[in-house]
């Protein structure tokens, strides 16, 4: 038995389809993806823009040749890898910067951070490590696994400083 389907109708395009679907002016310069505050990832994050986190992300970031931004309300448990890493909410895990590493006065942070140039605005709240030696390194591997497509390694131990394997 056949089913009558009705014919597709085409959607015209008209100079007016800027009217059809009105967006709101986010003010987000182009090249910048912002992850809102109800957003929940888990898993693997890699990006070729800057990153603006206001959610909670569980995982792993990698954007080598971008900056990542963890807003106020940001809630990251992340291994980060970028070129700059600003932070002003909670974050643990390993962050490696090719550039450099700012924590903000409303920072809270827990974890190793490998970077040449760390900024720690006074209010911001660090329990961790500090390695510069590494930073060459690190982001040399960080920038590999992010074109082969896979994530950084890291392992944490119990006093929150990492190794890779």
């Amino acid at each position: 038995m056949a089913i009558d389907r009705p014919a597709l109708v085409p959607n015209p395009v008209t100079d007016d389809d800027e009217d059809l679907l009105p967006l709101p002016n986010l003010n987000i310069p182009q090249g910048v993806t912002s992850l809102g505050r109800t957003l929940v990832i888990k898993g693997e994050l890699t990006a070729e823009e800057n990153l603006i986190i206001e959610g909670t992300v569980e995982g792993n970031i990698s954007v080598p040749e971008h900056a990542v931004a963890v807003g106020r309300t940001a809630r990251v448990s992340a291994d980060i890898m970028a070129n700059t890493v600003t932070i002003l909410g909670e974050a643990s895990g390993r962050f490696t910067a090719s550039e450099k590493i700012e924590l903000r006065q409303t920072a809270r942070v827990v974890g190793g951070i490998v970077a040449t140039k760390i900024e720690m605005i006074e209010g911001a709240i660090f329990e961790g490590s500090i390695d510069p030696s590494k930073t060459e390194t690190a982001v040399a591997v960080g920038k590999h696994r992010f074109k082969e497509g896979r994530p950084p390694v890291s392992t944490q131990s119990t006093d929150h400083s990492t190794t890779d394997e």
